[in-house]
């Protein structure tokens, strides 16, 4: 960084700050910080340092081990460190904030989301992927604060309902064997399929072939998965935690409902299976939505920005 950064006019970096931060002690490059969440409570969930299951919003305020006030202490000054912060929801920008980082040095720019291209059929994509039932989809890392589990348990009062529903969750991470075994234990068979890392291609032929995209957190900057879910017109049904409520609107492009309330989430997922033409209206207002979320605003806004740094 030292030697590619003395000729620069700015130094852009994507989410982690601290090597820059110290090489600007001698530098003195005016920089701009992208974050996109918490370094500090991911590491500490990743490492147990904290408690199983502690949210990002609870980790914010609950007392912490001396190892973990350093890491936040070394996280706060490395944001800190940086001219301009960019966020990529108003939720991300309010974590900062809530570090004490002066709020007119951070702004918020949403992510952009590509194009899907060559967009068939729900028909065509459910008769080339042989799905003939009911089709629950989920796709996340597989970490503990996506809350899988929690999804897995609801398809269980689903399934009293609609039978042949089935969920299908792509994604790996750590706690892939741990749902194996929930699965497992819950004697659920076929009712729930672990399909594991999928090509991206692949991922968006399940999107568009799904009746319903569940995103079921307690943590989320900006849903990427969710947009594509409502790019593919498939009705979606998230939590109510951090940027999903900046892009899906209750009642109008999908469904929100309370982070800890399985309940609640498989009453939703029944009804968008029953009432298919209803939720297809939705799925369809929330693919009307999407504008914000362009390349042409992120590179207009990012561009503002840079210039505005440098001057």
């Amino acid at each position: 960084i030292l030697r590619v950064a003395r000729n620069a006019d700015a130094i852009f970096i994507s989410d982690y700050g601290l090597p820059v931060a110290i090489v600007n002690l001698i530098l003195r490059k005016p920089t701009l910080l992208k974050n996109v969440g918490d370094f500090a409570w991911e590491f500490s969930t990743r490492h147990d340092w904290i408690p199983r299951g502690r949210t990002i919003d609870e980790f914010q305020i609950a007392p912490h081990s001396p190892r973990v006030n350093f890491l936040r202490a070394v996280q706060r000054w490395y944001t800190a460190a940086a001219a301009t912060v960019v966020a990529p929801s108003r939720y991300s920008a309010s974590l900062v904030a809530g570090w004490g980082i002066d709020s007119n040095c951070v702004r918020v720019i949403y992510n952009a989301l590509d194009p899907m291209p060559n967009l068939s059929s729900r028909d065509h994509a459910r008769r080339d992927l042989n799905i003939n039932f009911p089709l629950v989809l989920t796709v996340a890392r597989l970490v503990p604060w996506k809350n899988v589990d929690k999804v897995i348990r609801a398809m269980m009062r689903v399934r009293e309902k609609f039978s042949d529903a089935r969920l299908f969750i792509i994604g790996d991470g750590p706690e892939y064997a741990n749902l194996q075994s929930l699965i497992s234990n819950l004697q659920l068979g076929d009712a729930v399929t672990l399909l594991g890392a999928q090509p991206h291609h692949v991922v968006q032929r399940y999107l568009r072939a799904a009746d319903v995209f569940v995103l079921f957190s307690t943590y989320e900057g900006l849903p990427h998965t969710v947009l594509e879910a409502m790019q593919a017109e498939t009705p979606v049904i998230v939590s109510d935690a951090g940027g999903n409520l900046e892009v899906v609107e209750n009642g109008i492009s999908g469904w929100v409902v309370n982070k800890n309330d399985e309940a609640g989430l498989a009453a939703a997922i029944a009804e968008v299976i029953a009432h298919p033409e209803s939720a297809a209206a939705r799925a369809k207002a929330a693919s009307s939505s999407l504008d914000r979320f362009s390349w042409n605003h992120l590179v207009n806004d990012y561009d503002r920005a840079l210039q505005e740094l440098i001057a």
